[in-house]
């Protein structure tokens, strides 16, 4: 199984047994000890949902996958930073942003990372309160604007995927939906909802854990800290067994 993703997929601040993907695999295995698994973890940290489909592309002959898994996160349709906007570029790019910058990568030389990161946001913080460039939110919004190029983009980039599972006669690719914001943010939930739909109509598996996440972890942390808003380990075992429980179905339908 070739699971594509970024930095969810990967793990960011998980151990490799705690991966989503590793679970699954250890799941599968036992339900059908007859059947070897590999889930090979194609997860590359920042990389959009276009970049993904090069990946699979350039390697899906040699990986020869039996199926092909896509991990989504809420800013994967924006080929840069979640926040990007052609305002904070210019901010950036300023004396004054390079001299933020400057000063940021001093104190991350110096072996102050939390500081430089306070400085770099109290920055742009200042700059969003004035005015001066979009709130995050404004700023991805764009890129789910289905006219925009970044959102016509993305669904080339699932049309194409789609595709190539189907030119090496596989079953249906998978499109797990990584979020673990639930319903605590409308507009994040009504983003979701949308990149579902699109990649079920474009022929994708496609599904979320808003629910499992809501009724099993209810008030826990839902991230590795307070500082990384990465996904715990504990809702890593819940991406992992939906995944199991979608290929194990993919599977007896096979029978």
């Amino acid at each position: 199984v070739m699971v594509l993703g970024d930095s969810l997929t990967w793990g960011a601040g998980l151990a490799v047994e705690e991966r989503y993907t590793a679970i699954a695999e250890g799941l599968l295995s036992e339900a059908f000890p007859k059947k070897r698994f590999e889930l090979l973890n194609f997860g590359i940290p920042g990389g959009p949902t276009t970049e993904e489909r090069d990946i699979l592309r350039e390697l899906k002959l040699e990986v020869a996958p039996d199926l092909i898994v896509v991990g989504f996160c809420l800013n994967d349709p924006q080929p840069k930073r979640m926040d990007y906007s052609i305002e904070r570029e210019k901010l950036t790019n300023s004396k004054l942003g390079q001299t933020v910058d400057r000063v940021s990568h001093f104190l991350l030389d110096i072996g102050l990372p939390y500081t430089a990161k306070l400085s770099n946001d109290a920055f742009y913080g200042l700059a969003q309160r004035l005015g001066i460039i979009p709130s995050a939110n404004s700023a991805l919004a764009r890129a789910y604007d289905p006219l925009s190029n970044e959102w016509q983009s993305f669904v080339q980039a699932l049309k194409d995927m789609k595709k190539m599972s189907d030119e090496l006669n596989l079953p249906s690719p998978i499109f797990a939906i990584l979020s673990h914001a639930g319903r605590s943010n409308i507009l994040w939930s009504q983003w979701l909802q949308q990149v579902e739909k699109t990649a079920a109509d474009i022929g994708f598996v496609s599904y979320n854990h808003e629910f499992e996440i809501a009724d099993r972890l209810g008030g826990e942390s839902l991230t590795i800290n307070r500082l990384d808003g990465h996904p715990s380990a504990a809702v890593n075992r819940i991406y992992g067994e939906k995944l199991y429980q979608v290929i194990s179905e993919q599977l007896e339908r096979q029978k």
